[in-house]
């Protein structure tokens, strides 16, 4: 109630009450009201007095949580106000300097002692210095910064930078500083070691002439220097000064004026490179250093850095000292090549001038012994014979070698077959071989692949060498050939080729030295056996060319084992084989565990599975199979199972492939794997008639006349081949007629009776195959009672000849260049005719002049190839400027034949597919690629050519 209403409430009566009553009510009033202000005021202190209360709990919350996150912090941080009195410390602190923050806040020091703190420099206390600090950054407001070296709790001596930095109130004005204490120890012994570091390279660079330099290109584009260290007077007649400006600038390269002007060109050119290129520089050039003209090589390497800039690091060495010796050195080897050349050149004349007339007596005494002599008089011939093969050998090792020696060698890889290869050696050294007596064994891994990449010519001269060291050194007992697959990448077979003999053997002490030129282990075996101590020397040259190696392992009386390893890569992985063979099942059940395991191999590169039965073993009940393997004396178990019987002779007493009345021989004394493989499809087909019932050839010794009369008619263009093949036809007693076309021959065919052709299948007029075709045809209509063996003769090896061969009515195949002995296997085996003569691709040897007699036939040969190349190139160049493929294909492969007399390697493979080509769907294409290859036969032709000059 309000005073005015409470007055009007009482009306006049009011009035009426005593002075007294009045005050003592408006007393009451005033009492109530004070007392409701009073509460009024208690309330509100009371809400203030609260909100202190939260005010104060949420500072410390957060002076709490602040505290918190300091002492998270792993290094002390010391806070400081104005004058320099430390108002908080973190957890840190107390770890790392055992400071107590009841000891310090509020005062100047920190509480710890001074022996914790290692001395200044300056001698000044280091709590005087940090209490500095936090002055000097409140009144410079900025930074301080302090490297200070104290004692860890544990007691360690540790390194710190300590860093002072100002605090600001609101309004902008210093209020205090904040201190950190960074420890530094690490990088501060990192920083020791790299300047202990650059103190040693500096001292290394004064004492040795060399200087090692560092420039970097930042951002701004300016050439720095980095480091250099070395004495830069001794190589350049400059100072470290003399290189920069501004401080740390490089000048444009002041030494320039230093290097000698035939050299400048060259330092500016790799200086620039560097600048533009990564990777790493070199270059020698001269200076004029400190003592006059000097050479310097320079090696500078270029590298990114992390800010996108670019730093060159690099050295200069003086290297006058090593130039002059080198020079002298240069000299002395000039002088050596000299030498060594002209005795090259010595031996190479020497050998031609001897080797010229021993070819020509080595002809004639061949054809000599062919002559009717009575025994005597073979005898002296055979003597003769000897000797002037001795003599041969001699001087063909002595030109090998100095080849060798001289660098002038090189090998010639191509596609090769190493089972046939082998076949080849142990075939022209059984002969002598088996003359003293001794046995022959080869042997060849399953896993060989078909095709291998190398030099054939060379690995058949290392096997040559050693079945020759072999069968000169034994007497009794044999001599074993084996190949073994020792690793298959997918890509390249690593081989171990073994030759074994049972010889005279050779003292552990006499080993070492017998792959040195002109070295044998005794004297007497030189006055014995021969030799000029050169073949194992020319092997391990070989064999290092074709990064191999060769080992010799040996037992004096025992006899000795020559091992060549090598790699060689994959041309094909399947071997060659009749598509008869693969999925037949053999037995073979021999007594010679030898024979066997080799024949086996063989077997199984031919696709047959093999199962072998030792002759102790009785075949079990039911056993089958394809091809039966035995012994000649086991009659009784070729009776025991329904299968061909094939027996082995390892006698050499008779010919593989000979059939008596219900078996066919195999030789194994050499197994060859060419006969395997012939004589298995041989023994797939029914048999001939019996013995009696027809003419079985005779094991007549190789290289005799043959017992034949009437003449064999050669179809043949190309005079190279026409000379060669009447010289060998010749030399096994065979007369013959030659024309140069299928047209001719056909002609010749129906004037004269022959008893066989030999036809090349790429002819002008008419072609090998029109002309078997033609003949064929002639002799249908003609009711001919007889049918005339023609034998093909190309270069053209491939598998889809053999078909177009026997299509066109040819009864069998040879591979050009034609060799003596094969040749000579298949006039014995086509003069009795047997229409039902398989054919079987021959080998391919690249050297038909490899045959005693036959080198001075090469070099004629070698002339009439000069005279003929020229018009065959023209008539190339003609029929590709006339767009006809047939005949650059006719050329080509008249080309080729007579070029693979002499080579089969790089250029000749690519011919053999160029020419595939051009008688193709795409001869287009093969005519565009002729122009190529006719630069690159015109080099072989050339080399050919040149070589024999040389020769």
């Amino acid at each position: 109630m309000t005073l005015a209403s409470f007055i009007s409430s009482t009306g006049t009566g009011w009035f009426d009450a005593s002075p007294i009553s009045i005050a003592v009510v408006v007393l009451a009033g005033l009492l109530s009201l004070t007392a409701l202000l009073a509460l009024a005021v208690l309330r509100m202190a009371f809400l203030q007095r609260q909100k202190l209360m939260d005010a104060d709990q949420a500072l410390q919350q957060q002076a709490d949580v602040v505290q918190a996150q300091l002492d998270a912090i792993p290094f002390p941080i010391l806070i400081k106000d104005a004058a320099g009195h430390y108002r908080g410390l973190n957890s840190a602190s107390l770890r790392r300097l055992g400071i107590d923050p009841a000891q310090a806040v509020g005062q100047t020091s920190l509480g710890v002692g001074e022996h914790r703190w290692l001395p200044l420099a300056d001698g000044t206390p280091v709590t005087q210095r940090l209490h500095q600090l936090g002055l000097d950054a409140v009144r410079e407001d900025k930074v301080q910064r302090c490297e200070l070296d104290y004692l860890s709790s544990d007691g360690r001596q540790r390194t710190g930078m300590f860093l002072e930095s100002p605090t600001h109130a609101a309004d902008g004005t210093v209020n205090g500083s904040v201190g950190v204490l960074l420890d530094i120890t690490e990088y501060r012994q990192i920083e020791l070691s790299a300047r202990a570091t650059e103190q040693s390279l500096r001292d290394i660079t004064q004492r040795i002439p060399v200087v090692v330099f560092a420039v970097r290109r930042g951002n701004d584009r300016l050439q720095r220097l980095a480091f250099i260290a070395g004495n830069l007077a001794a190589l350049f007649g400059l100072e470290q000064a003399d290189l920069v400006e501004n401080g740390d600038v490089v000048r444009d390269w002041p030494f320039h004026d230093r290097i000698h002007p035939e050299d400048a060109p060259a330092v500016r050119r790799v200086l620039q490179r560097a600048t533009r290129h990564r990777g790493t520089a070199t270059l020698d050039f001269r200076a004029y250093g400190a003592e006059g003209l000097r050479w310097i090589h320079l090696v500078m390497g270029t590298r990114r850095q992390p800010d996108r800039g670019i730093e060159w690091i690099g050295y200069f060495i003086d290297t006058t000292s090593i130039n002059a010796h080198n020079e002298v050195l240069l000299a002395a080897r000039d002088a050596a090549e000299r030498a060594s050349k002209a005795k090259a050149d010595f031996l190479a004349t020497m050998s031609h001038e001897i080797r010229t007339p021993m070819n020509g007596v080595i002809g004639m005494l061949e054809l000599l012994g062919r002559t009717p002599l009575d025994e005597e008089q073979h005898e002296l011939v055979h003597a003769v014979e000897d000797s002037a093969g001795v003599l041969m050998q001699v001087l063909n090792d002595v030109l090998d070698f100095s080849k060798l020696e001289a660098g002038n060698l090189r090998l010639d890889d191509a596609p090769f077959d190493l089972r046939t290869l082998i076949d080849n050696v142990a075939g022209m050294m059984t002969g002598p071989i088996h003359k003293k007596g001794l046995a022959v064994e080869v042997g060849a891994d399953a896993t060989l692949a078909g095709k291998l990449l190398g030099d054939s010519v060379r690995i058949r001269q290392i096997l040559l060498n050693l079945l020759n060291n072999a069968s000169k050194f034994t007497e009794h007992g044999s001599i074993a050939v084996s190949l073994r697959v020792l690793g298959d990448d997918g890509q390249a077979q690593r081989l171990r080729i073994s030759v074994t003999d049972t010889g005279i053997g050779i003292a552990a002490d006499k080993q070492a030295n017998l792959f040195t030129p002109f070295s044998q282990a005794e004297s007497w075996t030189t006055r014995r056996y021969g030799g000029t101590g050169l073949g194992l020397a020319i092997c391990r040259h070989l064999v290092q060319l074709m990064d191999g190696s060769i080992t010799l392992s040996s037992r004096l009386g025992e006899g000795t084992k020559v091992t060549v390893e090598l790699r060689l890569a994959i041309a094909q992985r399947d071997a060659d084989r009749p598509a008869e063979l693969p999925g037949r099942h053999a037995i073979v059940r021999l007594a010679s565990v030898s024979i066997a395991n080799a024949l086996a191999a063989h077997l199984t590169a031919l696709g047959l599975t093999v199962e072998q039965i030792p002759p102790s073993q009785p075949m079990r009940t039911g056993i089958a199979a394809n091809l039966l393997f035995i012994d000649a004396a086991d009659q009784e178990s070729a009776g025991s199972i329904a299968a061909q019987a094939i027996l082995v002779d390892s006698n050499a007493t008779r010919v593989s492939g000979y059939q008596d009345d219900e078996h066919i021989w195999l030789n194994a004394n050499p197994l060859k794997w060419q006969t395997v493989a012939r004589v298995c499809s041989l023994a797939l087909k029914p048999l001939a008639p019996p013995s009696h019932e027809r003419s079985a050839p005779s094991p007549v010794p190789a290289n005799l006349p043959l017992p034949m009369s009437g003449r064999i008619l050669v179809a043949e263009d190309h005079p190279i081949s026409q000379s060669l093949v009447r010289r060998q036809l010749s030399l096994l007693g065979c007369a013959c007629d030659i024309v140069g076309d299928g047209r001719a021959a056909l002609d010749a065919l129906n004037r004269n009776r022959y008893v066989m052709l030999m036809t090349d299948c790429q002819m002008p007029l008419m072609n090998g195959y029109e002309l078997a075709t033609a003949w064929r045809k002639h002799e249908a209509d003609a009711k001919l009672g007889s049918r005339l063996p023609i034998i093909a003769m190309t270069a053209n090896a491939l598998d889809g000849e053999i078909e177009r061969c026997l299509d066109a009515g040819m009864d069998d195949y040879l591979s050009k260049p034609l060799q003596l002995r094969q040749l000579e296997d298949k006039v014995r085996a086509w003069m009795p005719q047997t229409p039902d003569t398989v054919i079987t691709p021959q080998d391919t040897s690249p050297d038909p002049f490899s045959e005693p007699g036959m080198e001075d036939l090469r070099q004629e040969m070698l002339q009439v190839l000069m005279r003929t190349s020229a018009a065959d190139l023209a008539q190339l160049e003609q029929a590709l400027a006339d767009g006809d493929s047939q005949t650059a294909q006719r050329t080509l492969h008249r080309t080729l034949g007579a070029l693979q007399l002499f080579t089969n390697g790089r250029v000749i493979s690519t011919g053999r597919t160029l020419m595939e080509a051009l008688g193709g769907e795409n001869a287009g294409h093969a005519l565009q690629q002729l122009p190529t290859y006719l630069g690159d036969l015109r080099g072989l032709i050339s080399d050919l050519v040149g070589n024999a000059d040389r020769t």
